[in-house]
């Protein structure tokens, strides 16, 4: 039961808790789960929550830390087996797993094998279905480390109300969500990892897909607390703390029409590629596997954040762009043996590589530690209108430096976080996610607040 778990363990819910605000969406998934499964009833349902980060976008995955909450759209997946799902499970060499959604028209049915080494994803195709399949996969992995896993058909019905490719993290709550429903699936039970080791197992998971995210959209989705946000720090494993934000304002999510699927293109893999580029260039290390810009700010010495965009200001040039063929050479390597090194990228590597945006590349780990640590004085005797208006000057800060340095929005999202500005009464507006599309977040003051 609820108040029998640890805080640290994945919730396991009656079906009167789970249903809670999600009472509509979930009766209608278990219709469309009878409708289609023969009239049968699934054994379980998941859920995993989207996300709005509020602050430090494209840092996770350079080891720094991160601001995000989660929100209430979410990814809900009904769980069931056919009648003779269980027969000579033990036995058999590969099963089968059946995947509908209820927008079938978008989102078409599949039906896909699971053999003895785990079910192949297919990094080519990105039909809906893949990212459950990155879920399934992660858990596989996980379990074939022990032993192995029961061949078991099982039936999935998926729902969800996040808006896909808005910046809000739809495909990694569907990866997580999809991840709980196998592990509960294959083991009965959730309680083989708590939730951050589950958040590290899907982030590796949906790296199947190809993008090389961080781990920020998985860690939320399953580390969440009600009503407060939570400061993730990569630096060395999964660290998370909750974070009260303060009292008499909103935080507002807009679309600004423009979308991107960062899956299918190869910006977001660039920008990561690049990262890694910057990290050996700054330590002049090509043996360090994975290294990240924080491990060769601690290689070098540099403790405080804000200090390693002097130490990139010394030892990267700005202008212009670093041609593939100087990185190779400050490296001493072949230019083929950056792919290796680094990252391969589906479309092939552009022709330059610019390390320009990385100069200023600290403030933005800094602007989510001092955000941090104003929320942690809402309430304490200071003027919370002070705080609020220092978190707002915070958020135009990290969106000027997305918009100007790292050149990951649109104009778009710039015409859309000056609106909130200007017009709505935000404090502060920058956009959301991966960028390049999607939403922003805007902290604006409640009415009569």
């Amino acid at each position: 039961m609820p108040g029998q778990q640890s805080e640290d363990a994945i919730p396991v819910l009656s079906r009167l808790d789970l249903l809670g605000n999600h009472t509509a969406a979930i009766e209608s998934l278990l219709t469309h789960y009878s409708k289609t499964f023969d009239n049968s009833e699934p054994a379980f349902v998941a859920r995993a929550p989207g996300r709005v980060n509020l602050i430090g976008e494209h840092i996770d995955y350079c080891g720094y830390s991160v601001l995000p909450m989660a929100i209430d759209r979410h990814i809900l997946i009904a769980v069931g087996y056919p009648s003779n799902a269980r027969s000579n499970q033990n036995e058999r060499s590969s099963s089968t797993l059946r995947i509908c959604h209820i927008d079938s028209s978008d989102r078409p049915a599949a039906t896909v094998t699971v053999e003895a080494d785990g079910v192949a994803v297919d990094k080519e195709n990105l039909a809906w279905h893949q990212y459950v399949l990155c879920g399934f996969r992660g858990v596989q992995d996980y379990l074939l480390k022990g032993g192995g896993f029961p061949q078991l058909d099982i039936n999935l019905m998926v729902t969800g109300d996040i808006p896909s490719s808005s910046g809000l993290s739809s495909s990694s709550a569907l990866v997580v969500c999809s991840a709980l429903v196998a592990m509960r699936a294959y083991t009965g039970s959730l309680s083989l990892l708590d939730r951050r080791g589950m958040a590290s197992l899907c982030a590796t998971a949906e790296r199947y897909i190809g993008t090389e995210g961080g781990g920020m959209d998985q860690a939320i989705s399953l580390c969440a607390r009600p009503g407060q946000a939570m400061w993730i720090n990569f630096k060395s494993g999964l660290e998370t703390r909750p974070v009260n934000l303060p009292p008499g304002y909103s935080w507002v999510v807009a679309h600004c029409g423009q979308v991107l699927n960062k899956a299918a293109t190869d910006q977001f893999n660039q920008r990561v590629a690049e990262c890694r580029l910057a990290a050996r260039l700054l330590s002049k290390n090509t043996d360090s596997a994975n290294m990240r810009l924080v491990d060769a700010q601690d290689a070098l010495g540099v403790t405080q954040p804000g200090a390693a965009a002097d130490l990139a200001a010394q030892r990267l040039r700005a202008e212009p762009p670093y041609s593939l063929a100087e990185v190779a050479a400050e490296l001493s390597v072949e230019s083929s043996a950056l792919s290796a090194i680094c990252l391969t990228l589906p479309n092939g590597w552009p022709d330059s590589s610019s390390t320009s945006e990385l100069c200023t590349y600290s403030t933005r780990p800094k602007r989510v530690l001092d955000f941090r640590d104003a929320c942690g004085r809402a309430g304490s005797g200071d003027n919370d209108e002070n705080l609020a208006a220092r978190l707002g000057e915070l958020m135009n800060a990290s969106h000027q430096s997305c918009s100007e340095l790292y050149n990951c929005s649109c104009p778009e999202l710039d015409r859309l976080c000056q609106i909130c500005r200007d017009v709505g009464g935000a404090l502060g507006s920058r956009l959301t996610g991966a960028g390049w599309g999607g939403c922003c977040v805007s902290l604006v003051p409640d009415s009569g607040g």
